[in-house]
């Protein structure tokens, strides 16, 4: 029952590896620009503007205060948005659209619009992630590298805990109580990390450090009978 609990949990922590990435898009009124931490950051978005003849145009020197939203329309440029972003499309998480209601867009004019002139925003992100994303670097990168290695841990002591056996040269073997290395368990496990946690950022940092600290793990195993425990 451990052995089994133990790889229910280590299955759910990978799960969360893989599924960190998740752009859907979100439909707002008006108002979600002056009430939201867009206003206070517009700097940290990348803004375009809709027209009602469905031309689209990027939009630099954008202002939002407390019932206006304005910025400088450039060239029109085509661009499809989707309701989720693809991994080759996360340099787009920052995206901001607006669609306006009757309104025709001018390159090279700034354009200044009320509640009535807006008919929706769409967005990728939440913009208190963004908001945190764009603030203390430092910071962000601190609390990031504990994380990272408390879950790096808590994985290998899992894996310790349900495959038991430790073979001397050093290697986990997948054998537990299953009985065999191509038991179908074990082999849903190596699926999963060849089909999923390879290709995801943070699945390739586990698998990378998997193999580079489980020889540690293993001596400590060895000299202090954890797995036996």
């Amino acid at each position: 029952m451990k052995k089994i609990f133990g790889l229910n949990f280590l299955i759910l922590i990978l799960c969360a590896c893989s599924t960190i990435y998740n752009y859907e898009s979100s439909y707002y009124p008006p108002t979600f620009l002056y009430e939201s931490e867009i206003h206070e950051h517009p700097e940290h978005y990348d803004f375009y503007m809709h027209d009602s003849y469905g031309r689209s145009s990027p939009l630099r020197s954008v202002a939002v205060d407390s019932n206006s939203f304005s910025g400088v329309i450039l060239q029109p440029v085509p661009i499809e948005l989707p309701e989720k972003l693809s991994r080759t499309q996360f340099h787009r998480r920052n995206e901001v659209h607006v669609f306006v209601n009757d309104r025709e867009l001018f390159p090279e004019k700034r354009m200044e619009l009320e509640n009535s002139d807006i008919k929706e925003v769409v967005i990728y992100s939440d913009p208190k992630i963004v908001s945190a994303e764009k603030g203390d670097g430092s910071s962000s990168f601190s609390a990031f590298v504990p994380f990272m290695g408390g879950l790096i841990l808590s994985c290998l002591i899992l894996v310790i805990v349900i495959f038991g056996d430790v073979f001397p040269n050093g290697c986990y073997i997948a054998t537990m109580s299953y009985g065999s290395y191509d038991a179908p368990e074990v082999r849903i496990l190596r699926r999963f990390r060849d089909e999923v946690l390879k290709k995801t950022f943070l699945g390739r940092v586990f698998i990378a450090n998997y193999y580079a600290f489980s020889p540690l793990l293993v001596k400590f195993v060895k000299k202090t009978g954890f797995a036996e425990k």
